[in-house]
């Protein structure tokens, strides 16, 4: 079976797992709390329906901050990165992480 070019060889996984896991750019952060939070004011819709939009736009805005502040966060430390090497490989291995740092805005790294 051939590997594919955009897949990291198993000694390359494991060179870039020294990185702490804050610097992996996964995915967004998890939005769980988000939506069962959102679940529970539609529910307040029909009784206070101006009340219920408000609530929920106050949530989205949280959420909106939680989400910027952790991709500030993980970009931060990919900087942090960056500025410690000068070693080819390690360099290769950011430039990866923000590919997949990219790739989880659009939600295709999203798990």
């Amino acid at each position: 079976m051939s590997e594919r070019r955009d897949e990291m060889p198993r000694h390359e996984t494991m060179r870039s797992d020294t990185m702490s896991a804050g610097a992996r750019p996964d995915a967004l952060p998890d939005m769980t709390d988000y939506r069962v939070r959102f679940e529970k004011i539609q529910a307040e819709f029909i009784e206070e329906p101006k009340v219920a939009v408000e609530k929920a736009e106050r949530l989205v805005e949280e959420a909106i901050d939680r989400m910027t502040t952790s991709m500030h966060e993980q970009m931060q430390e990919l900087h942090r990165y960056t500025d410690r090497s000068s070693d080819t490989e390690q360099l290769r291995v950011t430039m990866r992480r923000y590919r997949d740092f990219i790739e989880s805005l659009g939600g295709r790294g999203a798990a």
